[in-house]
């Protein structure tokens, strides 16, 4: 089988990890391509047998042109002729079912963020309108497919724990952990974080909040995390998060909307302690209130001060949520995804 995917890079950000892990399955069984319309190096490895397309489409003033691109697009499918495509994110999605209305190859798009998640009207208008298109549309919050209405053609797939459960919860570090790369750095609450251990740090001395995420556009760190706040560092990019998370006690992720995040997984197959805000979207589906999570009000600083130092405080629920999360590891298990994924592409092809 020949599959065309279309995603704007592969150069950071959990969607574009999920993509590549496909794509690094995909191509041990079929001939795989991905056509890249904001063209970076890819960050995330892929697979010498995944074929990689420089799909860029610029004005003479360097800004985007969208009808160009959805012509280089559909020039894309023409000379790929794939059995399949599969697209990423609502404006790829969009895109790629304008550029393959006329074309009519087989096509499933992803939707990787939570309906709530405030996105530009037109690009609302157009998901929409062209979603009815579609062969299938996968989601990554079940609450989201439900509300989309496209049962039919709509399906859950969560993100996978792509890393081995690691369930020592001693020796660990005194430090909340959060990551969020400054670009997504309100809508992933590091504000309101922040804010709560302000209320908390004084009275816990021996912690830290520690903030992970790459740093776009130039901002500087002590404009995120400023002097004021005691000992919360923005400690910048890091490829090994897995080695870091192990060694760390809380991992806390405020988001105004979520969908089904890497960093929270990750953090869990590693035995953190973690902390989420009620938000909407999918955090609720990942995490059992007192199970192997705690859940606090979604933007209330004082909520998310008090569930911290209720954490800080208690080793013995820090170690039942830790074990509760590595047991819910099972559910996101990376074979159940793989699986998923290639029933639903042989389900497709096969219509």
């Amino acid at each position: 089988m020949k599959i065309l995917f279309f995603i704007h890079g592969l150069y950071g950000g959990g969607a574009e990890h999920v993509a590549s892990i496909l794509l690094n399955h995909f191509c041990e069984r079929h001939d795989t391509y991905v056509a890249i319309t904001n063209f970076e190096a890819p960050l995330y490895p892929l697979d010498s047998h995944v074929h990689v397309i420089d799909n860029r489409t610029k004005s003479r003033k360097n800004g985007p042109m969208r009808i160009p691109l959805f012509m280089k697009m559909a020039h894309t499918i023409k000379e790929i002729n794939p059995d399949l495509i599969i697209s990423f994110l609502a404006r790829t999605n969009n895109n790629a079912l304008f550029a393959n209305l006329f074309l009519r190859r087989k096509i499933i798009v992803s939707e990787r963020i939570a309906l709530a998640q405030k996105i530009p009207l037109r690009q609302r208008l157009f998901r929409r309108l062209l979603y009815h298109t579609a062969d299938r549309i996968v989601f990554v919050v079940a609450n989201d497919c439900k509300k989309f209405g496209m049962t039919k053609k709509s399906t859950v797939i969560y993100n996978p724990a792509m890393f081995e459960s690691y369930s020592d919860y001693n020796n660990r570090q005194r430090s909340i952990v959060t990551v969020s790369a400054n670009s997504r750095w309100h809508i992933k609450g590091v504000d309101l974080l922040i804010k709560a251990w302000t209320k908390i740090a004084k009275q816990n001395p021996e912690w830290t909040l520690e903030i992970y995420g790459r740093l776009y556009e130039g901002i500087n760190p002590k404009e995120l995390c400023p002097t004021n706040h005691p000992r919360a560092t923005w400690m910048g990019w890091r490829d090994d998060m897995t080695e870091v998370l192990k060694t760390k006690s809380i991992f806390a992720l405020m988001s105004r909307y979520e969908a089904c995040p890497n960093s929270l997984i990750e953090a869990m197959s590693q035995g953190c302690a973690c902390i989420v805000s009620d938000c909407e979207g999918g955090l609720k589906e990942i995490i059992t209130d007192g199970v192997d999570g705690l859940i606090a009000k979604s933007e209330n600083v004082d909520d998310i001060a008090k569930k911290l130092q209720m954490l800080i405080d208690d080793e013995k629920l820090r170690r039942k949520l830790s074990a509760g999360a590595i047991e819910k590891m099972t559910q996101f298990d990376k074979n159940v995804f793989f699986a998923k994924w290639d029933n639903l592409i042989e389900e497709v092809v096969g219509k």
